[in-house]
């Protein structure tokens, strides 16, 4: 199959953190015992509609007095090959791991929901029945972002410590939020069709055609997001019985303008955020804040220790350059005579790992009070006489 065919029948996928990250590599290197690179990965989706890796590249800008370099790298059956494919896939892995927990994770379920939550609790009295339907699902997440901003992302903390940009962890999720983040885009259909890998299609499940059969997190999320959509519009309809009631509720137009104008105030005056003049709006924007805090939360948190617990499978921080990057005959020689070394030498030191394994462990445990979608019925809706049958 040729790249032409390859790419006409979808079967090729990348994840490109090279913008992301090249205008951090030189502060980065900086930094004792870390490095970095421009990174991108090419993938083939095979006929077990599994994704293989096809290549690695690996790009340094050009820095103190030296020219760009960058390295294409590939599996290998030859040795020396299959040791450099290791270790471009421990540095590709440490920048994954560190968008996960920076912008998939941290940025796009924590930070980001939390003018969500104060405009919820600024503007809406505890008796609208949208404070009442988002409150379950907002509990916890300040106290969380607090206690991360004291012991995670602080200064010095276990993000700074031992993931690979160090000190500039969350200057690059800040730089994500402005370059990445649109409220129309983290509802999970919008989601999957930014990213490539669904297309409208009226006749598939759910109206999405996935480029990926096999997709746990589109194919369990979607039949999430349909339920959630399913109450959340079930919810709305009953309270907000035509246009005119959402567009008269001062209460309800003041905190969504809250939201877009304070809370997100960097992006204001963006075109992309949704009106809130219907009630198929409100449906829109509450399903897409229940979804970012319910089901992408628990998929981008949840499964962390599962993937992460054997380190070397999820490495946090890439502690040194390529051996082939500006390679001297020592280096080489030292390189080609134990790799092995060379990897450990990569990888996380044991302070590192026990630290992140920590976290991840308790990131990753479920609390004892904690309630499923509709396991219980909020108290505030069992007193209310005005809920729909059934809620």
């Amino acid at each position: 199959m040729t790249v032409d065919e390859a790419l006409k029948q979808k079967k090729l996928f990348i994840i490109d953190y090279h913008d992301t990250l090249l205008p951090y590599v030189s502060e980065v290197r900086q930094i004792k015992g870390t490095t970095l690179y421009g990174s991108r990965a090419l993938f083939f989706l095979g006929p077990d509609n599994t994704l293989k890796p096809l290549a690695i590249e690996l790009v340094r800008p050009p820095m103190d007095g030296k020219p760009q370099w960058k390295q294409v790298f590939t599996p290998s059956w030859e040795a020396t090959g299959s040791w450099l494919w290791k270790l471009a896939k421990t540095h590709f892995l440490a920048h994954d791991t560190g968008y996960h927990q920076l912008v998939s994770h941290w940025l796009r379920t924590h930070c980001v929901t939390e003018p969500y939550i104060i405009a919820t609790n600024r503007q809406l009295s505890a008796m609208h029945p949208i404070y009442r339907l988002l409150h379950p699902h907002f509990r916890y997440t300040m106290e969380i972002n607090a206690l991360a901003r004291e012991a995670l992302i602080n200064a010095d903390g276990i993000i700074e410590s031992a993931f690979t940009p160090g000190k500039y962890s969350t200057e690059i999720s800040s730089a994500a939020y402005g370059l990445q983040w649109r409220f129309d885009t983290q509802g999970l259909p919008a989601d999957l069709i930014s990213r490539g890998i669904a297309v409208e299609d009226p006749s598939s499940p759910h109206g999405l055609k996935l480029a990926i059969p096999d997709y746990p997190f589109a194919n369990d999320g979607l039949l999430l997001w349909d339920a959630i959509k399913e109450w959340v519009t079930d919810y709305v309809n009953f309270f907000y019985k035509d246009a005119s009631m959402v567009k008269s509720d001062a209460e309800l137009q003041a905190w969504w303008t809250e939201i877009r104008t304070r809370g997100h105030e960097d992006k204001k005056d963006e075109t992309w955020w949704p009106d809130l003049k219907t009630p198929q709006d409100l449906i829109g924007i509450v399903t897409t804040m229940v979804w970012v805090t319910s089901g992408h939360h628990a998929a981008v948190n949840f499964g962390q220790y599962a993937y992460a617990g054997y380190f070397p499978n999820r490495p946090t921080i890439a502690r040194t350059n390529l051996p082939s990057e500006d390679p001297t005959e020592e280096g080489w020689r030292r390189f080609l005579h134990k790799p092995e070394n060379e990897l450990l030498a990569c990888l996380p030191t044991q302070l590192q790992a026990a630290k992140v394994l920590t976290v991840l462990d308790a990131l990753s445990s479920h609390s004892p009070d904690e309630e499923y979608l509709g396991e219980h019925l909020e108290p505030a809706w069992g007193a209310d006489n005005r809920r729909p049958a059934g809620m």
